[in-house]
């Protein structure tokens, strides 16, 4: 059992060493980045020459966002005595997506100026452009939730996996699933795109509940075999594994699975840099992210699996005081943990609406 406060920390600050370790080098080929960085690739976090820390992008903005919902869905239930439900937590998160389009600088649409509140909302460092992916900006631009029964668009990128790793640690077994590709939904319609975040919050789930790595991924593939339309996720992830299988990694397996710009591209490339190197959560991100394409997302999904296995306490002091808001993911996570408590204080940081 990982159920603990050093496993959530670790799972949500692994995807953001991941993220900052992978945007440098995100949408370069693989022979350029060998040509800037060494033969061996990029080797460590990067500090830009004006700042401290390694920096994070919207995969990271976008997942602390996703824990805020799910708690501030539970604290309502509280508030209100009553039993949290599927459609409330993803109500809950579709509105904290909203307040993160608002630390990208877009309003949403019949909202007053005190619906963005919260203490997430005030980190000024969270109110950075990172590049945020198109479709997460356009569809959340409208003011409209997605819906499985409604897409917003057929759109698989991996905007819709690259957050939902919080739903893996608080969610229970019977729910994990269907709230990560509800999720998901709100902004990308095709299956692949959100049934790939329903296999990825599964893993982090499994994981959280003792089991091994392996074990995690087989037993989200078996959950992914029960839908409809899921044979592109689940051929991929067992590709991915078969590679791991011949072992050797390397780059060149690697890239047969993809660039990581579509779900199942990212989860695969996650799947195989993790279990290729389950005890070594620096050698996995680096497999991870040396290779063409989007290499912050599959980066921090790597570290998302691998940081939720190891725990922050197996996790080198170098890479978690090295990205920027390393505290406040660290509260973030004890918070995610706890998921309520009966004071001011708290409902301060997350209101009850």
């Amino acid at each position: 059992m990982k159920r603990n406060v050093q496993h959530f920390y670790g799972c949500l600050a692994g995807g953001a060493i991941g993220d900052a370790l992978g945007a440098p080098v995100e949408f370069m080929s693989y022979e350029k980045i060998l040509e800037i960085h060494g033969e061996a690739g990029i080797g460590g976090l990067l500090a830009p020459n004006d700042c401290k820390y390694a920096r994070i992008t919207d995969d990271t903005q976008m997942t602390l966002f996703t824990a805020e919902g799910i708690i501030r869905s539970i604290t309502r239930a509280n508030k209100l005595g009553v039993e949290k439900t599927v459609t409330d937590t993803i109500s809950a998160i579709f509105r904290a997506y909203l307040r993160w389009l608002y630390t990208q600088g877009l309003k949403t649409p019949h909202w007053t100026p005190s619906a963005y509140d919260g203490w997430l909302i005030k980190l000024k460092a969270l109110h950075a452009y990172r590049d945020p992916g198109v479709t997460c900006i356009t569809t959340l631009g409208k003011g409209i939730m997605g819906t499985l029964k409604k897409p917003i668009n057929d759109s698989k990128g991996c905007g819709g996996i690259m957050r939902v790793a919080p739903i893996g640690l608080a969610e229970s077994e019977e729910n994990v699933f269907r709230v990560a590709v509800q999720s998901a939904a709100i902004t990308h319609g095709h299956p692949t795109g959100y049934l790939a975040a329903g296999m990825f919050a599964s893993i982090i789930h499994y994981i959280i509940e003792g089991a091994e790595l392996l074990e995690a991924v087989n037993r989200s593939l078996e959950r992914a075999k029960q839908e409809e339309s899921c044979e592109e996720c689940v051929q991929s992830v067992e590709r991915a594994v078969m590679l791991v299988e011949e072992g050797s990694p390397c780059y060149e397996k690697l890239k047969t699975l993809g660039q990581g710009f579509t779900a199942e591209e990212t989860l695969a490339i996650a799947v195989y840099a993790a279990l290729s190197y389950p005890k070594d959560l620096k050698k996995a991100l680096l497999l991870a992210v040396n290779h063409d394409g989007d290499s912050d997302s599959t980066g921090a999904v790597t570290g998302n699996i691998l940081g939720a296995y190891l725990g922050a306490h197996n996790i080198e002091e170098e890479l978690l005081n090295g990205i920027e808001l390393s505290r406040e993911i660290e509260q973030l996570s004890s918070d995610l943990f706890m998921q309520y408590e009966e004071n001011e204080t708290w409902l301060c940081k997350y209101p009850a609406w």
